[in-house]
């Protein structure tokens, strides 16, 4: 994937820094384990999906947040499972939220937090890949992360973009969406859809410090929803006091 046109030079710098390769399966032995919901042998179709899906990302692993990597691979989801959003299989292990991440037949992944229901996360894997590329690229700026918007389920945030810096299309999906100029970043990212709504985490990141003071200004004018200050800064791990600038 290192020289995979398909993705942003920004993805393929992170994943040569960052990421490991370890063998994948190959495609006969993912071919005999492929299995239906009902334990009955997935036709060539199917288990096409899961030879591609190994080849191209099996056995890629990469640190992001915290200790625990982002694993791919189908090792341990070469059976179909049904969800509320079709056929999918467990393809990924997000470290970060120490929990499974399904793909679909169509590529998007899923995450299903029980009572919160299952959700479309991202668009496809590649697109995963660059909105993971682009945190790890400013999460060491100044960052000021004192926002949080609540929307209606499954409605994004309502973005005035005149606001902010150019999106950034390759790393926006379902539940990410950025923009970046490259002197200050600016990310909206689902952090749990309860019945009842969604609630979005807003980070303002600056390359420098003369940008840090246009963060609020800039976040209040561009979100719709209603926006207010957050209790928790998950990039320090440490809450963040009425008021306070959560600055790196």
């Amino acid at each position: 994937m290192l020289d995979d046109p398909g993705l942003s030079e920004r993805a393929r710098r992170f994943l040569a820094r960052h990421a490991i390769r370890r063998p994948h399966l190959d495609a006969a032995a993912v071919r005999a384990a492929a299995v239906l919901p009902d334990g009955a042998p997935a036709p060539v179709e199917l288990a096409d999906v899961l030879v591609w899906f190994e080849e191209r990302y099996g056995g890629l692993s990469y640190p992001l947040l915290v200790g625990n990597g982002m694993e791919h691979g189908v090792r341990r989801g070469r059976r179909f499972v049904v969800t509320a959003l079709g056929l999918a299989f467990g393809g990924i292990v997000d470290g970060d939220w120490t929990c499974g991440v399904g793909v679909l037949l169509d590529g998007s992944t899923t995450m299903d937090l029980g009572e919160w229901g299952c959700r479309v996360i991202d668009r496809s894997v590649d697109q995963r890949i660059e909105k993971h590329a682009l945190l790890a690229e400013v999460r060491d700026w100044r960052h000021h992360q004192t926002f949080a918007c609540r929307t209606p389920p499954d409605v994004p945030p309502m973005v005035d973009e005149r606001w902010l810096p150019p999106p950034v299309p390759e790393a926006t999906g379902p539940a990410e969406l950025w923009w970046s100029d490259g002197d200050a970043a600016v990310q909206a990212t689902l952090w749990s859809w309860r019945p009842e709504g969604d609630r979005w985490i807003v980070r303002y990141f600056a390359r420098v410090w003369e940008k840090v003071d246009d963060a609020s200004r800039t976040v209040y004018a561009a979100m719709g929803h209603e926006t207010v200050p957050a209790e928790w800064c998950y990039l320090c791990d440490t809450s963040v006091a009425a008021g306070y600038r959560c600055i790196r």
